[in-house]
């Protein structure tokens, strides 16, 4: 069982699990103030009255664990369906596959109710309306994307509008265009780089005061950081604002300096 759940167990072990003993997630334990080798009184599925039942194990949050756990013969013969299993974990040597599921079906018999889902699955599962929500974030922070890179368009080409006489004067003293498109990409680096700081810090202390918030209200609740992510925002969001910063610098380079002195 603690090998096909994954079960990290903060004290005690699965091994122990017999009629009257049980094992629970560490926020049961913390709420229900019970250390390993404590006694707590729950109600196993049709029970009537609460059993005084020993902890034997104390496991970190999971998701498929849920809160507690029991010994089988005994979750068996307290259940609403007495006799019957509700849900087996099975680990495979390889990925779960369309011959696999089908092995899995006739070895149930068949049934229609069965329902075979592999770990990405029961993730998605348990994710449930929060995965949706996540969907539409990003959603949100794609339009976003897009209007923050027609703002940098939209500035860059006011900023080039405006200097035309400093980048005249640059193109007299010696610059290349190379180098004026390189000075209009640097700036759209720059106004890239610090939009993208400004947002980082504010998702990470936004993530982080509704964690605070969240954290005694939602179980299994717990702020990880998704570093790749971040790593890979930060970077688009560079690209972006270097490739928005293609028309003005362009157009800035094509300014002569007779040319800039003439419209100025």
């Amino acid at each position: 069982m603690r090998d096909t759940m994954k079960l990290d167990f903060v004290s005690g072990s699965a091994e122990d699990l017999a009629p009257g003993r049980i094992a629970v997630s560490t926020t049961l334990a913390r709420e229900s103030g019970v250390t390993t080798g404590g006694r707590l009184n729950l109600r196993m599925g049709h029970a009537g009255q609460p059993t005084s039942y020993k902890v034997v194990g104390v496991y970190r949050d999971n998701p498929v664990a849920r809160d507690a756990l029991g010994s089988r013969g005994e979750v068996a013969a307290k259940s609403f369906l007495p006799g019957s299993v509700q849900r087996v974990l099975l680990r495979t040597d390889g990925p779960a596959t369309a011959a696999l599921e089908n092995r899995l079906r006739t070895a149930a018999g068949n049934n229609p109710l069965l329902e075979v889902q592999d770990r990405q699955q029961l993730v998605r599962e348990a994710a449930g309306t929060m995965g949706d929500l996540l969907d539409v974030m990003y959603g949100m922070l794609g339009i976003g994307v897009v209007i923050s890179a027609l703002g940098i368009v939209n500035t860059l080409a006011m900023s080039v509008a405006e200097r035309t006489r400093e980048i005249g004067a640059l193109r007299a003293l010696g610059m290349d265009r190379a180098g004026v498109r390189r000075m209009i990409r640097l700036e759209a680096l720059t106004v890239a780089g610090y939009g993208t700081l400004l947002g980082l810090a504010g998702g990470l202390f936004g993530a982080w005061a509704v964690g605070a918030l969240a954290n005694g209200a939602i179980d299994r609740y717990t702020l990880v950081l998704p570093w790749g992510t971040l790593l890979l925002v930060a970077l688009l969001s560079l690209a972006i604002g270097t490739l928005a910063a293609a028309v003005p610098a362009r157009r800035a380079a094509a300014l002569s300096p007779l040319e800039a002195a003439v419209n100025t």
